[in-house]
């Protein structure tokens, strides 16, 4: 089984024995050395766990590693109809603060009596070296 040839190696590279790992995750040295051997796979419920755990996410841990004919959202420009500049400003200041997606670009500008606010957004392109909590 191709996980437990990963959950080896992630925690060699992490520099932890088995027992450390099992201590970690609440489970068996047992558990631990049959999912390396691929004798068993963690259960399901275990992945995210272990995903934490070793900072990848879950699909890394399963070997769903994204191909090069795979689509990637980059950017996203979306527009918004707002009472006021201030409201419009006051939005910019929250997508400033949010860490992913990232705030690019913005325009603010009037539209009879509504006022528009533009926004582009870039998805990281370095997305897999994410760490999510």
């Amino acid at each position: 089984m191709e996980i437990g040839r990963t959950i080896k190696e992630l925690r060699q590279r992490r520099g932890v024995t088995q027992e450390e790992l099992s201590a970690a995750l609440r489970v068996s040295v047992q558990t631990v050395s049959r999912w390396e051997n691929g004798v068993n796979a963690p259960d399901l419920s275990m992945l995210p766990q272990l995903a934490v755990y070793f900072g990848v996410t879950t699909d890394h841990l399963l070997g769903l590693e994204r191909s090069e004919t795979m689509a990637k959202l980059i950017k996203t420009t979306e527009t918004f109809e707002l009472n006021s500049r201030q409201e419009a400003e006051e939005m910019v200041l929250k997508f400033k603060g949010e860490k992913f997606p990232l705030l690019k670009e913005h325009r603010i500008y009037a539209e009879g009596d509504k006022t528009i606010l533009e926004v582009t957004k870039e998805f990281n392109s370095e997305l897999d070296s994410m760490k999510f909590n």
